[in-house]
């Protein structure tokens, strides 16, 4: 085999499949290595492990096709140092290293077996599909999978669930104390309706691929129990989480007692200052009164002391006094974007919280109990 790059296109590559060709340890095994394959015309590199597998497509010149193995922690790091911008790869048929050239500097890598990788298939069709665009899927994973549990225990609340049905596209994370929901309308409906349980960190590495500069078409295949996404030069195929998703539209509020709308930068900035003292204590409490068109935040620490604050607001309803965990709030206000957020809630129920003149954007988040 012998190929040259660009060091840009190659460094590009190999960060592209880099978590997940070393998502197990450093050290060298068949589920952290990944393979650089060079047939057909076409170079490829692809990580795979238990729960995802990575497929890029490279630029580069194939002088002689083949493909190799390798496991080494230091390829990437290597490879962007090299003082060039020019970049040869070459093994022997015989050989059992990779020589990675650069300028005047090289390095070798160990390689292994390429039949004991596990490649990763294309998928073309699975049993329903659809497409959206990148900067959309990016938004609807980054603002609803922050609301995953981390608590194994209980797997089904660490994925977020990716619900289809005709032309709406829905993403709902929960860990059962706050929930957050997003939903889009696609261009084209589906026949097959899609509701599939993607676990969090795996949202959280398709995300970091997708493209931001200009929205990419971003293809995704569902397949009985993984999802396929493919856009630009890029495939990902990830494992599904296995089970029932909750009913959570059971958990959104309907009624309330009050209603109030409040500037989002002046809440955060005072949910900020009250959570300083607050987030010392076990659970980062804040006491929330609404009442004459201003809320008032409380919080306390026996050791250090106390934190009151005040925002103005326009409120219609009864009065409310209610508690909520400060870090739950900050997370939701840090994912909107309007100038205005509404807060919906009752006395001893969950707080709807949404950006004004957005609907399709829910949170939710529920009280805690207090002395």
């Amino acid at each position: 085999m012998k190929l040259k790059f660009k060091k840009e296109d190659l460094t590009k590559g190999l960060q592209t499949v880099q978590k997940v060709a070393q998502n197990k340890s450093n050290n060298i095994s068949y589920e952290n290595g990944l393979l650089i394959k060079a047939l057909k015309d076409v170079i490829e590199i692809q990580a795979n492990d238990y729960d995802m597998g990575i497929k890029v497509i490279v630029p580069g010149i194939i002088e002689e096709p083949g493909e190799v193995f390798i496991s080494n922690p230091f390829l990437i790091e290597l490879t962007r140092r090299l003082p060039s911008d020019e970049i040869e790869m070459k093994k022997q048929d015989a050989d059992t290293k990779l020589t990675v050239i650069g300028g005047k500097s090289k390095f070798e890598c160990l390689t292994m077996n390429p039949d004991d990788f596990n490649e990763v298939t294309l998928i073309d069709s699975g049993y329903s599909n659809f497409s959206t665009d990148s900067i959309t899927l990016k938004n609807l994973i980054d603002n609803t999978s922050y609301a995953c549990s981390t608590d194994d225990a209980r797997p089904i609340f660490m994925g977020t669930l990716m619900e289809v049905n005709k032309s709406t596209l829905t993403m709902v994370a929960t860990d059962t104390h706050r929930l957050a929901l997003k939903k889009v309308i696609l261009e084209q409906a589906i026949e097959q309706p899609i509701k599939a349980i993607i676990p969090s960190r795996l949202l959280a590495e398709i995300s970091r691929q997708m493209p931001t500069d200009m929205p990419q078409v971003v293809e995704i295949t569902a397949i009985r129990n993984n999802i396929a996404f493919k856009f630009a030069n890029v495939y990902i195929k990830t494992r599904l989480i296995e089970g029932e998703f909750p009913n959570y539209r059971r958990v959104i509020p309907s009624e309330f007692s009050c209603n109030v709308i409040v500037e989002r930068s002046e809440f955060t900035g005072s949910v900020e200052r009250t959570s300083i003292i607050a987030k010392d204590s076990q659970y980062d409490v804040i006491n929330f009164i609404f009442e004459d068109n201003q809320i008032k935040l409380t919080s306390q620490h026996p050791d250090y002391g106390t934190v009151e604050d005040y925002v103005a607001c326009n409120m219609e309803g009864e009065q409310l006094n209610i508690s909520f965990n400060g870090k739950f709030i900050l997370d939701i206000l840090k994912h909107c974007k309007s100038d205005e957020i509404i807060l919906k809630s009752k006395a001893n129920s969950p707080m709807l919280v949404q950006e004004k003149g957005e609907d399709s954007y829910i949170y939710v988040v529920t009280p805690m109990r207090t002395r």
